[in-house]
C-alpha cells in the first residue's frame, strides 16, 4: 500500500487550518494510503526538528505547511511541499536581514530539496514562479476544501437589521473599510477575530451596531454564517480565502475583492468589489440587501462554485500527486 508521512507544525488549539484540511484528506484516502505523522516539537530547535524529521522521512513525504525547513532533513524518498501563501514573505514590516533569512531558509533552499510543490490557488503559483523562478511543470494547484460542517442553510428573508459577516482582524483583513462602508447605515457587524484598539475605538466612535466572537469552533463559525445575511471577505490580500467558499456553501451572499486569490476564487459567483474604496464596499452590500433578484443569482451561482471545492475532490488530487511520486 501506498504511505505516505505527513509533517505538520507543532500541535497547537488554535489556528489548525492546515491540520483540518489534510484530516479531511485522510478521512477520505482510509485503506487506499498508510499514513504516518510527524509533528514538529516546539520544545526543540529548528535544526533538532530538521533532524527528527529526517529519522521519520518516508518514500513520500508531505510538508503540509508552515515548517518547509523541515525539506532540508528529508534526504529520502519522495517530498511534496505545500505552499499556502506568500503573506510573511511579501510582509514590508519585516527588516532586510529577516527577509533574507526566510527566503534562504523558510524558501530558497527547501524549494531546492523537493519534488513537487503544491499551491492552494493560481495567484499562489504565479508568485512562487516569479519569486523563485521554480519549474511550472512541477507545481500542482490544489485548493483548500471547504469542511462539511459548512452545509446548507438557506435564508429567505432578512430579519431586522441586517448582518454583515467578516471573519478574521488582521489589518490586512479589511475590517478599517468595511467599518467606513458601514458608517451611517442600519447594519449590524458581527466580527469574528480580535480587532485593533483603533478599529473598536472607530466602531463606537461611528455608533455601529457590532458584535464580536473568537475562539470558535468550526461549528460556533457555523452558526455565524447561518445568522448573517452578507459575508464581507474584501481583504487586501489573500493567499485563497476560505470563507468565501464555507459562506457560499452555507447560502449567503459574499463580497469579496476584485483582485488576487479572491478574484479567482469568487469571480462569477460574488459581488466583486475594490477593498480600498468603502463607497463600492456600502454599495455591493446594500445591492445584495435590496435586490432580491440578485441575490438569489449569486446565491445559485455560489453553491455550483462551492461545489468544486467538496473535500472528496480535493482528496482525490491529493492522491494522484501521491501516486505520481510512488512510481
Amino acid at each position: 500500500m501506498l504511505s505516505v508521512t505527513y509533517f505538520y507544525r507543532e500541535p497547537r488549539k488554535t489556528g489548525v487550518s492546515i491540520e483540518g484540511i489534510f484530516s479531511l484528506v485522510k478521512s477520505c484516502l482510509q485503506g487506499r494510503v498508510e499514513i504516518k505523522e510527524f509533528y514538529c516539537d516546539s520544545k526543540l530547535s529548528r535544526l533538532q526538528n530538521i533532524r527528527q524529521a529526517g529519522k521519520a522521512a518516508n518514500k513520500v513525504n508531505h510538508i503540509t505547511g508552515d515548517v518547509n525547513f523541515l525539506a532540508l532533513g528529508l534526504k529520502k524518498g519522495k517530498t511534496i511541499l505545500t505552499i499556502h501563501d506568500f503573506g510573511f514573505y511579501e510582509n514590508p514590516v519585516h527588516s532586510k536581514l529577516v527577509k533574507m533569512m526566510y527566503h534562504f531558509f523558510w524558501l530558497y533552499l527547501p524549494l531546492k530539496r523537493v519534488d513537487i510543490v503544491t499551491v492552494v490557488s493560481e495567484f499562489t503559483k504565479e508568485k512562487l514562479i516569479r519569486y523563485f523562478h521554480f519549474p511550472e511543470e512541477k507545481i500542482r494547484v490544489i485548493p483548500d476544501p471547504v469542511k462539511p460542517v459548512f452545509k446548507r442553510a438557506e435564508k429567505k428573508t432578512v430579519g431586522g437589521k441586517p448582518v454583515v459577516l467578516m471573519l478574521g482582524t488582521g489589518k490586512h483583513k479589511n475590517l478599517d473599510n468595511l467599518i467606513e462602508a458601514a458608517k451611517g447605515a442600519d447594519l449590524h457587524l458581527d466580527i469574528v477575530g480580535w480587532p485593533a484598539t483603533d478599529e473598536i475605538e472607530r466602531l463606537k466612535q461611528y455608533d455601529i451596531s457590532y458584535t464580536v466572537y473568537n475562539g470558535l469552533s468550526d461549528e460556533h463559525v457555523f452558526e455565524r454564517y447561518v445568522a448573517c445575511d452578507v459575508l464581507f471577505m474584501a481583504s487586501l490580500y489573500e493567499g485563497f480565502g476560505m470563507p468565501i467558499i464555507e459562506g457560499q456553501a452555507v447560502g449567503r451572499p459574499v463580497v469579496t475583492s476584485n483582485i488576487g486569490a479572491m478574484k479567482e476564487v469568487g469571480e462569477g459567483s460574488a459581488i466583486l468589489v475594490d477593498p480600498h474604496d468603502p463607497v463600492a464596499i456600502r454599495a455591493a452590500i446594500g445591492s445584495l440587501l435590496t435586490d432580491r433578484k440578485l441575490c438569489e443569482d449569486i446565491l445559485a451561482k455560489g453553491y455550483t462554485n462551492a461545489a468544486k471545492y467538496d473535500y472528496k475532490k480535493i482528496a482525490e488530487q491529493y492522491l494522484e500527486v501521491y501516486k505520481e511520486l510512488d512510481k
